[in-house]
């Protein structure tokens, strides 16, 4: 009977090999609707016809391959009785997909792949989501936030981030940049628990973290379970504006979602991610997980100096003193400070001011006086939601008019976003600028007027409570924009530390206190800086920028020079006009301007 039922099995192996191997020669790539060829180009990671990942261990046409090539070759391998067992486990989602291409009615089975399969015991996706922890400005390996995938069971007891970054050490900016724009850098593509990540973006980072639910079919993400399976141990080249995180996870998404594909070719950021997933198919419900500081200074805003320094020496004391009760005749009052005490309870006992039985007593006292706001909660899904900002590339055009001449000035800011932008939906009120370019046009010629490799400004209010620094860093070749820099050309890097404060809740100001290094032909110098200046948030989606700098030294003639500069921006929906004024003047000259600027976010 042995002998018999193998023949039997024999006979039927035979059978569906010649069967397969009908139906494969009657498949062509052209055969592929546009949708197919789409979700392909997504699994071998083709953009324009050319390979995003180009090592060899991803593909089995050859190194300069072809995406109808690779098809055929991927086909061939999983119709071939000796290869495909290999196959199988080596390219899980490819083998997935051409299984529903060919109409196959049983299930593949990955029993015999043994990293395979305990990767698929061990990292369920009953659940996609699309995770994007805000940014961080002051480190160049999260400036624009980050974006990344996150698979999890059922029931949430398995969660995990799957993630492509790159590693930054060290301060050399302009070699940094050089390897992620030119050369490439190391990247890095881990799955990982998602408890870890989530921590560390939060507590380490003090980043808010939202989940962007997806809505998929099953069949969608078992294949991106099974392809980020395939990308494990890939060599995948990291670069700054062509494969960066945010590239690598909307390729992946786009494997679900084949409308997403038309944006790969953009340079895309975190934020772009979160925006065009927002605007398809695959958008769901939202969440969000706001850090500690950042709790601690929104549910605070509505609190009084006095009433803050209250709760805090209540939280801090080691008496065993009672918390005062919190005031109940405003529920919606009641539930932020609730909320605050909470946040500032974690607060002290992470920056070790108490100890953890004292953070658990001062907990309980939390909980209970403010049991009669247990049903109520704290909905934040769209309160300074990402989805809600401006897009983070600009083009502009622009002048600026003297007495005597004016110049047309046309910039490229590729990321991230300005100063004069609408910043009520991000983290602060800050600036950063990637690799912005400025060309200027006169009467006379064209010029390059600056380049700014990075620049940086955050203007957190300071809390009286946990404190807050305020600051800026920019290193940049300017022509600059008074008349004397037409013969003082420089290479130029300035930092500043301040503080900043909301006087009203859309006016914020600030001062700061810095020095500027200046290195041109005719020396180095430096330049200690004064800087004031407020935002004003007007009616109309305006925004009112004011600034008064008192700078020594800037043009190595130990001198003071003061400028005063005013400009009030007007969004209209992808542009923004700004439009105002500047003064700057010493006792060797004295040049007011008027500045005008159309720009156009993409």
């Amino acid at each position: 009977m042995f002998s018999i039922a193998k023949i039997k099995r024999s006979l039927w192996a035979s059978f569906f090999l010649i069967f397969h191997d009908a139906v494969a020669s009657q498949i062509t790539f052209p055969d592929l609707s546009a949708d197919a060829r789409t979700q392909l180009a997504s699994l071998f990671h083709f953009q324009n016809g050319e390979p995003k990942i180009t090592d060899p261990a991803f593909f089995l046409s050859g190194e300069k391959s072809d995406l109808e090539s690779e098809f055929e070759s991927n086909l061939s391998a999983y119709m071939d009785g000796e290869q495909r067992q290999a196959y199988l486990c080596r390219f899980p989602a490819r083998s997935l997909w051409l299984s529903k291409y060919l109409g196959e009615e049983y299930a593949l089975s990955f029993d015999h792949c043994g990293d395979l399969y305990e990767y698929l015991k061990r990292v369920p996706a009953d659940e996609i989501s699309l995770v994007y922890a805000s940014e961080n400005i002051l480190s160049p390996s999260s400036f624009m936030g980050h974006s990344f995938i996150k698979l999890k069971d059922k029931a949430d007891n398995q969660t995990h981030a799957v993630s492509y970054f790159t590693e930054v050490e060290g301060f050399n900016l302009p070699a940094i940049m050089f390897e992620a724009l030119v050369t490439g850098k190391d990247g890095y593509f881990i799955v990982s628990p998602y408890k870890e990540a989530k921590r560390y973006y939060k507590d380490i980072e003090g980043r808010n973290v939202y989940e962007y639910s997806l809505e998929m079919s099953d069949f969608d993400r078992e294949l991106i379970r099974l392809h980020l399976w395939e990308l494990k141990d890939k060599k995948i080249d990291y670069y700054f504006h062509t494969n960066n995180c945010a590239t690598l996870t909307l390729n992946i998404l786009t494997i679900s979602e084949p409308s997403l594909l038309k944006h790969s070719e953009e340079w895309l950021s975190p934020l772009d991610v979160v925006k065009y997933v927002n605007g398809s198919e695959l958008a769901g419900p939202v969440s969000i997980s706001p850090s500690l500081g950042w709790r601690v200074r929104a549910f605070g805003d509505n609190l009084s100096l006095t009433e803050k320094m209250i709760i805090f020496q209540s939280l801090t004391d080691k008496s065993g003193k009672a918390l005062p009760s919190v005031n109940s005749d405003d529920n919606a009052s009641a539930i932020l400070e609730r909320e605050y005490r909470k946040a500032l309870n974690e607060w002290v006992y992470f920056e070790e001011k108490i100890n953890q039985e004292q953070y658990e007593s001062n907990r309980s006292s939390i909980m209970e006086s403010g049991a009669d706001f247990e049903d109520f909660v704290v909905d934040l899904s769209d309160y300074k939601n990402p989805v809600h900002r401006v897009a983070d590339s600009q083009l502009i055009m622009g002048g600026r008019l003297r007495e005597s001449e004016g110049n047309v000035l046309l910039s490229w800011l590729p990321a991230s976003h300005l100063q004069r932008d609408d910043n009520r939906n991000a983290f602060s009120e800050s600036t950063l600028q990637v690799l912005k370019s400025t060309i200027g046009i006169d009467k006379d010629h064209l010029y390059l007027d600056e380049v700014v490799l990075y620049g940086i400004e955050s203007y957190i209010p300071y809390d009286e409570v946990i404190g807050g620094l305020s600051g800026r860093f920019r290193l940049l070749w300017e022509r600059g924009g008074y008349e004397s820099y037409s013969t003082n050309r420089r290479f130029h890097v300035d930092g500043a530390l301040g503080i900043a404060g909301n006087s009203r809740p859309a006016v914020l100001s600030y001062v700061t206190l810095g020095s500027g290094l200046s290195a041109s032909g005719d020396g180095v110098w430096l330049s200690p800086q004064l800087e004031v200046g407020s935002f004003l948030y007007l009616a109309n989606d305006s925004k009112l920028n004011l600034k008064y700098r008192l700078i020594f030294n800037e043009l190595d003639r130990s001198d003071f020079i003061h400028n005063v500069e005013a400009v009030n921006t007007y969004r209209i929906a992808e542009y923004a006009l700004d439009m105002g004024f500047s003064y700057a003047g010493s006792e060797h000259f004295s040049e007011p301007q008027a500045l005008f600027n159309i720009r156009r976010f993409y």
